[in-house]
């Protein structure tokens, strides 16, 4: 398949006084919206491609700043360990990858004076990718996990962002309304924990970064032919980021995907 995919999140930072100062609070927008795409090499082998663009905001009452370009492209090679969701004789239809990858510092990044680095496109390091994702479904009714993890080094300026895990669980169903549409809505809650980021080593006294957030997750998938059309929605149930100081307000994800029917 090829296609597009598009993260909103919403941010509000309250800045600790500094020289008795007290900054006003600031909002963030991050926005990536990616072009993936997968190709599968062989009943077992798969490859994926994602090339991000970031566009992302900070403002307050006295400033805004844009910052926006190409990010790190990432390139993962899935092995399918488990499937059998066409079996026709099968009361419960799985199917599980797993992958390792790379992402590359294709993204702008520099030594910076932005406080949030979060806000640059890019990370300026090459990183190391694991993903776990499985699903099982008996008749209409079925689960859904992905799981990922980020294995993040220093980049030249010896600066490197702390490492994120992920994961999210899902139950859906699966509403056939014809040979041509489906549809799947989902329901269950995702968890990630991004570790403090270090400078030569160390660990930084930056307060604006690292941290754990619960979301509970609904989505709806809409299956139309050849095209996958999906929503979600995600809602803090609990959150502990940037040591406090940072909340989540919103977030969203869109993704359009069409898949290319095997001569």
């Amino acid at each position: 398949f090829i296609g597009l995919r598009t993260n909103i999140r919403t941010f509000r930072t309250t800045h600790p006084p500094l020289f008795g100062i007290q900054d006003p609070p600031s909002n963030e927008l991050f926005t990536t919206t990616d072009l993936l795409g997968r190709w599968k090499i062989s009943k077992r082998f798969q490859l994926i491609g994602v090339v991000p663009y970031v566009v992302n905001v900070q403002s307050t009452n006295e400033r805004r700043l844009n910052i926006n370009g190409i990010g790190d492209v990432t390139v993962l090679g899935n092995y399918v360990f488990v499937e059998n969701t066409d079996s026709l004789s099968r009361h419960w239809k799985q199917a599980g990858t797993f992958g390792i990858g790379i992402k590359a510092p294709s993204g702008r990044y520099d030594n910076t004076n932005v406080n949030n680095r979060n806000m640059l496109p890019g990370t300026g390091t090459i990183d190391f990718v694991a993903s776990l994702n499985y699903s099982i479904q008996k008749g209409s009714w079925g689960y859904l996990t992905e799981s990922s993890f980020n294995y993040k080094t220093a980049n030249k300026y010896d600066y490197q962002f702390g490492h994120a895990l992920g994961t999210s669980h899902v139950a859906f169903y699966r509403w056939v309304l014809n040979e041509n549409l489906r549809i799947l809505p989902q329901l269950g809650f995702n968890f990630s924990h991004n570790f403090r980021d270090r400078i030569k080593g160390k660990v930084t006294d930056d307060s604006y970064n690292g941290g754990t957030l619960l979301n509970g997750q609904a989505t709806l998938a809409v299956l139309y032919k050849n095209w996958a059309f999906s929503a979600n929605y995600f809602v803090p149930a609990y959150q502990y980021l940037g040591n406090g100081y940072v909340k989540q307000l919103t977030s969203f994800r869109f993704g359009i995907n069409y898949f290319i029917t095997k001569k």
